[in-house]
């Protein structure tokens, strides 16, 4: 079995993609499905097997429906997914599609038998590996949303699965063609199946290797010209192995080699995939100018150097508890990286270069592995700084993870491709649909200009590793320290949505007026009161009431949450716990319209408000109706630790922040209550 480095694999996201619908109720707008199964999936990491058991599947997020969206787009709400369950070994749900124009669009293409596939994603909280197997068992994950998906280019399997850059796997079906008790259509011969792609696999070998040949040819060129104006021939021939064994295109190398020729620095990882740490390149000796030019370089794969940093870096994260499962820690342990001195394992580092340190003292030695790198521009991953870096930047990562935050749970995620002011477009500013007469004109339908704003915005920090952390062994200054600057991040966040609910709330663009308002929204009631099984129906009305702007047609908006501070959580608490109003007095007792109705969200950021600890609100599902987004760059929804200057030989300085804006997308799906 080849070494594989999973430490990536928790809190990664992956896609489920199935073709199992059931029968379609056309009036009640559901349709049955079957959503996943443990057939193994081959990924980066081995095997998959998501296993599937009541310990293993966490359901919390489809307690009260999961988001059903179109294509894993977190701003095209079409649904819920209701009754998710485990059945025999598979999870299964019941589609249930809502009346907004993209839903009715989806559900009369399912109707129709257009579309047939349903992909979950999922996040990896816990897994186990088998020993002497490339099996990888999921035996902790977190069910995030739904998405209907078009259908995939071999619509001949029962099962799809996908993940970027690998190809989909089949599940096994029954003699019927069934799987589970979902019909699925007419029986699949495998065997034809099998067949025919043999036959296209060497149909298209030919082509294939002529391809490779080709990009191959480009590249040469590429590099080439790279040699020609200047940069160093070993990063030139690291970058070109790098390229050949990466798939890169020649227009991806021209922009890396732009890039070195601009002497900029780039970020240590691309947080916007998931990707494997790349054994570290050699440069190899310059080829006589008559040689013939390879098809490929040789490349070392894995080499003592590589199995250092491998177990380096999980030594470092066992002894800072970062990692605590007992397979790593074993690991850790047998490998003989468990309990080495950051400074002897910059001495390690070093004679692994070469370099003699018997007579070097510590400082000599943190000093050196410190000013010691391969390449001719920035950090590499061959480098001992990387491994310092990418020790810290686990540590961020899960002090953001586990920073206690709640504006997560009630506002939509969102992206934006760069820092320019973005607009939105309000999901009600839709024309109605018009009757149309017999043999009479269908007319366009169009969103009126009523939108709302949001720019990112970048919140950063410095931080600096420096050779007295080495020297002290200072595992604190070095996993403790970001780990607390993720949980700034994530604070951060939550600093700026929560202000948005503060006095009247920022002025809305679609009509100049503050988010919220009595006489104009609707939406903001100035009483001296809690929440009440009243002053929840008062708020309830007003936001069904709300009217779409072009049609007036009542929007019949529903909430889901209950957003109190503090002070007010045993209020909330008790109200929706109560069976009864607990308003009430004994032998006039009332049940409780509202009981167990909407979740509670607290957060103390409430409590020092302007209406200290009084106000309160409801507010809609986001991913159903328009109410606060919170945008990141490109989607990547967590913090970032990019080096910041050339290494000084004393130490390194590194930028940690987070890209992000936010903004009030509508008043019609918030309400908001005084309380003073």
């Amino acid at each position: 079995m080849k070494t594989r480095d999973l430490s990536r694999l928790t809190g990664a996201r992956f896609e489920r993609n199935t073709l199992h619908f059931g029968r379609v109720d056309p009036e009640a707008r559901t349709v049955p499905a079957s959503l996943s199964s443990e057939t193994p999936v081959s990924r980066w990491f081995g095997n998959e097997i998501l296993v599937h058991d009541a310990g293993a599947v966490n359901l919390t997020r489809a307690a009260d429906g999961l988001p059903m969206l179109w294509d894993h787009d977190g701003g095209q709400p079409i649904g819920l997914v209701e009754n998710v369950r485990l059945v025999d070994g598979k999870l299964r749900g019941d589609l249930r599609f809502s009346n907004n124009p993209k839903a009715k669009e989806v559900f009369q293409d399912v109707l129709d038998g257009f579309l047939k596939n349903i992909s979950i994603g999922y996040s990896v909280d816990r897994w186990e590996e088998t020993a002497n197997s490339e099996d990888v068992r999921v035996t902790g994950w977190t069910l995030l949303e739904a998405s209907v998906v078009s259908v995939p280019s071999d619509a001949t399997v029962g099962m799809y699965r996908s993940f970027p850059g690998e190809n989909p796997m089949t599940e096994e079906r029954n003699p019927a063609g069934n799987v589970g008790e979902i019909p699925a259509g007419p029986v699949i011969e495998l065997a034809k199946i099998t067949r025919a792609h043999s036959i296209a696999k060497q149909a298209g070998a030919a082509e294939a290797i002529q391809a490779e040949r080709k990009r191959i040819t480009d590249l040469d060129s590429v590099f080439s010209l790279g040699a020609v104006r200047g940069l160093a021939a070993d990063l030139v021939a690291s970058l070109r192995a790098q390229a050949i064994d990466g798939g890169w295109s020649p227009d991806q190398a021209r922009a890396t080699l732009l890039e070195a020729l601009s002497g900029e620095s780039a970020p240590l990882i691309d947080y916007g995939a998931v990707q494997d740490r790349p054994a570290a390149t050699r440069a190899l000796p310059a080829a006589p100018a008559n040689a013939p030019r390879p098809l490929a370089t040789p490349r070392v794969t894995e080499d003592s150097l590589d199995k250092f940093f491998r177990g380096a870096e999980e030594g470092i994260l066992v002894r800072a508890c970062i990692i605590t499962d007992k397979e790593t820690v074993r690991s850790a342990r047998e490998g003989g990286m468990y309990g080495k001195r950051l400074s002897t394992l910059a001495g390690d580092f070093l004679r692994l270069q070469g370099v003699d340190t018997a007579r070097m003292s510590d400082d000599q030695i943190a000093t050196r592995a410190i000013a010691t790198r391969s390449g001719a521009h920035g950090q590499t991953t061959a480098d001992f700084t990387y491994l310092l870096a990418n020790v810290a930047n686990k540590a961020l990562l899960m002090g953001f993870d586990e920073a206690p935050e709640t504006w997560a749970t009630w506002t939509r995620r969102g992206q934006l491709p760069d820092f320019k002011t973005a607009d939105r477009i309000n999901m009600s500013g839709f024309t109605g649909l018009s009757e149309v007469a017999e043999d009479g004109e269908i007319t366009y339908g169009k969103f009126t200009d009523r939108k709302e704003t949001i720019k990112l915005v970048q919140y950063a920090k410095k931080y600096r590793m420096s050779r007295q952390l080495l020297i002290n062994d200072d595992l604190g200054g070095l996993t403790q320290v970001p780990r607390l600057m993720g949980r700034a991040a994530n604070r951060k966040i939550g600093d700026v949505v929560y202000a948005l609910l503060d006095s009247t709330g920022p002025t809305l663009t679609q009509d100049s007026t503050a988010l919220w308002n009595t006489a104009t929204h609707k939406n903001y009631v100035a009483a001296a009161t809690a929440p009440t099984v009243s002053t929840l129906n008062t708020a309830i009305t007003a936001m069904a009431k709300q009217t779409d702007p072009n049609t007036s047609a009542v929007l019949n908006i529903r909430p889901r949450y209950l957003v109190v501070p503090v002070a007010l959580e045993a209020t909330a608490r008790v109200l929706m716990g109560a069976v009864y109003d607990p308003a009430g007095s004994a032998g006039t007792l009332t049940p409780n319209p509202f009981s167990g109705r909407f979740e509670v969200v607290t957060d103390a950021r409430l409590d020092g408000q302007t209406n200290g600890a009084t106000a309160w609100y409801l507010f809609a599902d986001p991913n159903l109706f328009d109410t606060f987004e919170v945008a990141f760059l490109n989607g990547v929804a967590e913090p970032y630790l990019r080096e910041n200057q050339p290494w000084d030989g004393q130490g390194v300085e590194y930028v940690t922040g987070i890209d992000f804006g936010v903004s009030a997308l509508d008043f019609r799906a918030v309400h908001k209550y005084r309380g003073s």
